[in-house]
């Protein structure tokens, strides 16, 4: 069974992430949930907490994944494939949440929450330039590139497949063909062996 706590994490999440920050209120979760915005308050002391939980577990979650990912490849190329392929099962199984999360959450005004986007995106970033490193020492990756343009648009490409979800209805799959991803991010860096 899972518990009120849990209820209520899940529920403001989807509410931020479908129905806008100014829509995530007590009140609003509560109504969701059957419960009154009152006991919202018996298991977080204020919505900011709430929020401060939502980042925190997606971000971990997506960091994770993606040093797991980093850990499990051979070279640099198939821990960048690994690294997307983590990205999409985390938003295909929050049905895009993350990203929104994190773009709503960016323009708030509380300082901490953005805080917690900015560090999440510098590690994410950072974590993907160091690949992306590797793979210029081991010569799989060009050396042309500006790694920490390279590593954002990472992030950047799927918050911008979640915003197209989102156009077409939140119907179907997020990423409907995750090879073609793959290959469209990998491919202006990856060279070429003859």
């Amino acid at each position: 069974m899972v518990s009120t706590r849990e209820r209520i994490i899940k529920t403001g999440a989807q509410i931020i992430a479908h129905e806008g920050l100014r829509m995530f209120t007590a009140k609003r979760i509560g109504e969701r949930l059957g419960i009154s915005d009152a006991a919202i308050f018996k298991h977080f002391p204020t919505m900011d907490s709430i929020a401060e939980e939502i980042i925190g577990r997606y971000t971990t979650e997506c960091l994770r994944r993606t040093e797991d990912a980093i850990r499990r490849g051979s070279n640099a190329v198939e821990k960048l494939s690994l690294i997307i392929d983590g990205h999409i099962d985390l938003l295909e199984e929050t049905r895009g949440v993350t990203p929104v999360l994190c773009f709503e959450f960016s323009r708030s005004s509380k300082r901490k929450l953005k805080k917690m986007i900015f560090d999440f995106l510098n590690t994410y970033a950072s974590k993907v330039g160091e690949v992306i490193y590797e793979g210029m020492q081991e010569g799989t990756i060009r050396k042309d590139i500006d790694v920490e343009e390279v590593s954002f648009s990472f992030i950047g490409f799927m918050q911008a497949k979640v915003f197209q979800w989102f156009i077409r209805g939140r119907r179907g799959k997020i990423v409907k063909d995750r090879d073609s991803v793959k290959k469209m991010l990998l491919e202006g860096l990856v060279i070429h062996q003859p």
